[in-house]
């Protein structure tokens, strides 16, 4: 596949991006608006990230959040070019060719860096995105890079097929300390947010979990549902090529794959009674992997499924999801719980015999 076409746009005028802990996005915009009158903001449809369009200066609404006492900002990064992309491996050299078009080339005496922030499911990583805008502007050794303390940072922000960039002066950048997280009683803190999503749709949809049945767990790191899983079951396979929290991989009925779930062996390991996804893929090849595997739970047998919304067209995910999943699952509910945050949660049943499906 060749590079496709640029879809990019230098910006008018300066947008922030903005971090905030999860849950906290209402009162984060609150701050913002307080501090930049006459700003627009807008939350962005991945959780956590505020878009802020400026009516002042770029330099004086940075000033205005640093000097300011703030409680739930956290990472402040200006950009001034926004392109939209796909997820294939060409995207690299069209993101690489947008930012020597649109954005002021550094300073080739000063110290450089690209960071790359990437969220959604892509055939390419940060390491790639990173060496491949750095190659816009590094020519025979200039600017130097500095991975550590650099004077110059190539913001990019990839929010699935929306990207973002920023040249910045590295004191732009702005890191405020956050005043306010959910808190936690001492040995309570869940291993990530999803140990609360599978927990929510268990007892808000009463969903039976056999107390001597076998789990198998999808995309499990760092471990949430895996544990939420082991309280409640016999044994949970948990599939995952990054580690478990500690607090999951010690415990006794446990056991850790490290490879992906397009790897599994159904001969070596097994029929199970719960079937669980909480993989951060495209919906519709989420869905498609769950039918692959339905051959490996028992007829009957429950599912759960969360479906992401990797872009802004939620219901069509929604549809496209529940459109393949239909082909292997029955009683399927979809509900959209308080910690599902940005996407969905599917419960559904293995119907009793999968059309070209054997059942082992």
């Amino acid at each position: 596949m060749s590079a496709p076409k640029i879809r990019a746009t230098k910006l008018d005028r300066p947008i922030l991006i903005v971090t905030c802990p999860r849950g906290w996005e209402a009162e984060a915009r609150q701050e913002l608006r307080r501090l930049l009158p006459g700003a627009t903001v807008q939350s962005l449809y991945i959780g956590g990230n505020i878009l802020a369009q400026l009516t002042v200066p770029v330099e004086e609404a940075l000033g205005a959040i640093r000097e300011a006492e703030t409680v739930v900002l956290a990472h402040i990064t200006p950009v001034t070019m926004r392109m939209q992309i796909g997820g294939e491996r060409a995207w690299l050299d069209t993101m690489r060719e947008a930012a020597a078009l649109h954005l002021a080339p550094p300073d080739p005496d000063r110290t450089f860096m690209v960071a790359v922030h990437r969220r959604g499911h892509h055939e390419f990583g940060s390491e790639d995105v990173i060496l491949a805008v750095a190659d816009a502007f590094i020519h025979g050794g200039k600017p130097s890079v500095d991975l550590t303390n650099p004077e110059q940072v190539l913001s990019v922000e990839i929010y699935q097929d929306v990207v973002f960039m920023g040249m910045n002066d590295a004191r732009e950048l702005v890191c405020k300390e956050l005043k306010r997280m959910r808190c936690w009683a001492p040995g309570e803190r869940p291993v990530s947010r999803a140990e609360l999503k599978l927990r929510e749709a268990i007892e808000e949809l009463e969903l039976e979990l056999p107390e001597g049945g076998r789990a198998l767990d999808l995309g499990a790191a760092p471990g949430g549902w895996s544990r939420e899983l082991a309280g409640r079951m016999a044994e949970v396979v948990a599939v995952d090529p990054a580690d478990l929290d500690e607090r999951v991989s010690g415990l006794p009925n446990v056991t850790h794959l490290r490879c992906r779930t397009e790897q599994l062996d159904p001969e070596e390991i097994g029929r199970f009674d719960v079937l669980t996804n909480d993989m951060n893929l495209d919906p519709e090849r989420s869905a498609k992997l769950m039918c692959e595997l339905s051959r490996l739970l028992r007829p009957g047998g429950l599912a759960v499924m969360t479906i992401k919304f990797v872009t802004r067209h939620r219901r069509r995910h929604v549809a496209e999801a529940t459109s393949v999943l239909e082909r292997c699952y029955e009683e399927m509910r979809v509900s959209h719980m308080p910690h599902n945050a940005k996407e969905t949660t599917a419960v559904m049943r293995r119907r009793p015999a999968v059309s070209g499906l054997p059942d082992g």
